[in-house]
């Protein structure tokens, strides 16, 4: 007797790459990935060849990710939730040696502390935290996340916004002015599945000293990612702007606001930008999204053919 069931099939893998860094000689490639099973931090070359496990150890904390290279090349800083955390958003600052060794945890705060960059000098990481937020059990949405900077060992930490909202993924300028970022603003907007939201996710640039912050993208869709050029000319942010569901797009603009560009196109979402370090290219996150399932992989745009 044939047996016909009916039920709704579900994807049971589901690859992600994503959160890439280039070495600043160009040879080698950082990113987040889950290929093992669980999230881990990986290594290949920068064609994306002989990828392999860079760090994963459990003991110390679980799902490492968005790593990112020192200006020397020499160290690199990533985010992880530290073993023994209670709080489900719960996450700290670590760095770790090139060569694998030297895990060093540089936060020790509850809550959030993620998304860390090195400044253009090497001397500061600066990151978000939730450090400030009156209530860490809230809705991580409803928390207030700032942004701030520490020296390389964890010491000398400084705040750099008082958003009362959730200001995330913080960019220091290559002349150490500015920090771009994402903030959080209450009016009405589109959230990342185009749908209506009372909340709208903004690209910020914050002086570094008593200046306001101004809102560079300023746009009702859903706005986030920002990074540097490395000569300080253009800003490089992900926006759905272009009105796909769960798709982002790259767009450039100057610090001043002027020149709004795209520069990406097409069925795939490209997010997560990471300029290389001589400026050529531009490795993002390339993915596409359905219902619960995420694919995504590395991909590399040469500035010059992007469109």
């Amino acid at each position: 007797m044939l047996l016909t069931i009916m039920a709704t099939v579900t994807a049971l893998t589901a690859v992600t790459d994503s959160y890439p860094s280039l070495s600043p000689d160009g040879q080698q490639l950082l990113f987040r990935s889950n290929r093992s099973g669980r999230g881990a931090i990986w290594i290949a070359k920068a064609d994306g060849s002989e990828p392999r496990p860079f760090y994963d150890d459990p003991l110390a904390g679980t799902e490492p990710g968005t790593p990112v290279w020192s200006p020397d090349g020499r160290t690199i800083v990533f985010g992880m939730t530290p073993t023994g955390a209670t709080d489900v958003n719960e996450s700290d600052v670590y760095t770790i040696k090139a060569d694998g060794t030297g895990v060093k945890r540089l936060t020790k705060t509850a809550g959030d502390d993620s998304h860390p960059h090195w400044s253009a000098d090497g001397k500061r990481i600066f990151f978000n935290s939730a450090r400030a937020t009156p209530d860490l059990k809230a809705d991580w949405g409803r928390q207030w996340i700032d942004i701030y900077s520490m020296a390389a060992d964890g010491s000398d930490v400084r705040r750099h916004s008082d958003c009362r909202s959730v200001c995330t993924y913080p960019s220091p300028s290559p002349d150490g002015r500015h920090v771009l970022h994402r903030r959080v603003i209450a009016r009405s907007a589109r959230n990342w599945e185009q749908g209506s939201a009372e909340r709208d996710s903004e690209v910020f640039l914050t002086p570094l000293d008593d200046g306001a912050p101004r809102n560079l993208s300023n746009s009702p869709a859903y706005d986030g990612w920002p990074t540097w050029t490395p000569d300080g000319q253009w800003i490089i942010f992900a926006s759905n702007r272009d009105g796909a569901v769960a798709t982002g797009q790259l767009y450039r603009i100057r610090p001043d606001g002027s020149g709004l560009s795209r520069m990406t196109e097409g069925g795939y979402s490209h997010t997560q930008p990471s300029v290389s370090a001589g400026g050529q290219a531009v490795y993002v996150y390339r993915s596409t999204e359905a219902g619960n399932t995420e694919i995504g992989q590395i991909a590399r745009i040469d500035l010059g053919e992007a469109k």
